[in-house]
């Protein structure tokens, strides 16, 4: 999915992360992506790894790659 994003096409997650996902839990990772200098998937799981998963963070980076890199 990254690849695809990467690519230029964009892509609505926004039903999966909602029916999974908390709001919240959304929205502070997007806000990390939105304040950061990089979208490096290492740094953010370095910064928001104690309180969310792998997962989570990629999935949500997909989504504000997706949003504002498109």
């Amino acid at each position: 999915i990254e690849e695809i994003v990467y690519s230029g096409t964009k892509l609505n997650i926004d039903y999966f992360l909602e029916d999974v996902y908390d709001e919240d839990q959304i929205d502070d990772i997007y806000d990390y992506f939105m304040d950061s200098e990089t979208d490096s998937l290492d740094a953010a799981k370095e910064e928001l790894d104690s309180d969310y998963s792998e997962e989570e963070i990629r999935l949500v980076r997909i989504k504000f790659l997706s949003e504002m890199a498109n």
